[in-house]
């Protein structure tokens, strides 16, 4: 399926799950966007946008950590650029990454994928330990054991023979347990906490814009738990999960009407989805641009050469 074909899908799944909200909402939803104090929603997106600064960072010490030499202002158009594919199941589309280093810099895929699966699991133990954080101020015991297994389970997986399968990719395999090493994933997994908190805030200044009575704690427990289930799915970006998780765990924790819950999750799916979607467009705009002048400018020298000479 090409990746026109693919997002069209995705929007049309974004949009049948905007009409179920709807539905579910009684038809009140776009009152509610209607009330919604809409002066804030700069606020979230900045706090959205530091999340995406954090991850670059995490990225480009990676490329780093693997001996992979790439200009921090190409490393970050790259590293935009991927955001496009946040909508892909588990964000695993973020393999573009990979494609985008290896036609610019020569990067084998075999060698770059490592990073991509550092990020993913990276992601996941960071959200989960958000999840224990607010699960603990907020006596949430049950979603703390949750989070706490969930947490386990990742790090079992990865610390297991089960990457020596892919051997096949030659050094990917050892590039991946490098990463992925007790040392560098804990400290990674805490700068991931601290990355995906931004988007946990950008998360309450949906609510509070709302004026739901939901605390920071709770909207800490609704974000993670429902952008976990979310990827669990591995549906494209979640859709239809993360969204039925996250109103679901709104009403509940925060005692609100379904128009309001319906109406707090489009916000934060706008805010936390789709403008990374929409920034990654534009990230890879710029990065095309780029690679398809560093590609001219031998050719342009070689004219210029001949010219003088």
């Amino acid at each position: 399926m090409s990746p026109k074909r693919a997002l069209v899908l995705t929007l049309a799944l974004a949009a049948a799950v905007f009409v179920g909200l709807a539905l579910y909402a009684d038809f009140g939803l776009l009152d509610q966007l209607g009330e919604f104090r809409w002066e804030l929603f700069p606020l979230a997106l900045a706090l959205t946008a530091l999340n995406y600064l954090l991850r670059f960072v995490r990225w480009h010490l990676y490329l780093g950590r693997l001996g992979i030499d790439v200009p921090m202002g190409r490393s970050f158009a790259v590293f935009v650029a991927g955001l496009t594919m946040t909508v892909t199941p588990a964000k695993t589309g973020e393999v573009l990454k990979c494609g985008l280093l290896r036609r610019s810099f020569d990067v084998p895929v075999r060698r770059s994928a490592p990073v991509v699966l550092a990020e993913r699991v990276t992601d996941a133990t960071g959200v989960v330990v958000l999840a224990v954080l607010a699960g603990a101020s907020t006596d949430r015991w049950p979603l703390l054991v949750i989070a706490l297994l969930g947490v386990t389970a990742i790090v079992l997986i990865v610390r297991s023979p089960l990457l020596e399968r892919f051997a096949v990719l030659g050094e990917a395999p050892v590039a991946a347990r490098l990463l992925l090493g007790p040392g560098l994933l804990a400290g990674m997994t805490a700068l991931s906490a601290v990355s995906w908190f931004f988007e946990c805030l950008a998360a309450y200044v949906c609510v509070r814009g709302l004026s739901l009575d939901l605390s920071l704690g709770d909207t800490v427990i609704v974000f993670t738990i429902g952008s976990l289930a979310g990827a669990l799915s591995f549906l494209p970006g979640g859709l239809g999960v993360a969204e039925a998780s996250m109103t679901g765990l709104i009403r509940a924790l925060g005692d609100v009407s379904k128009a309001s819950a319906a109406a707090a999750t489009v916000l934060i799916r706008l805010t936390t989805l789709w403008f990374a979607v929409a920034i990654g467009l534009v990230g890879l705009a710029v990065e095309e641009r780029l690679a398809r002048r560093t590609s001219v400018s031998p050719e342009t020298a070689r004219r210029y050469s001949n010219t003088v000479n």
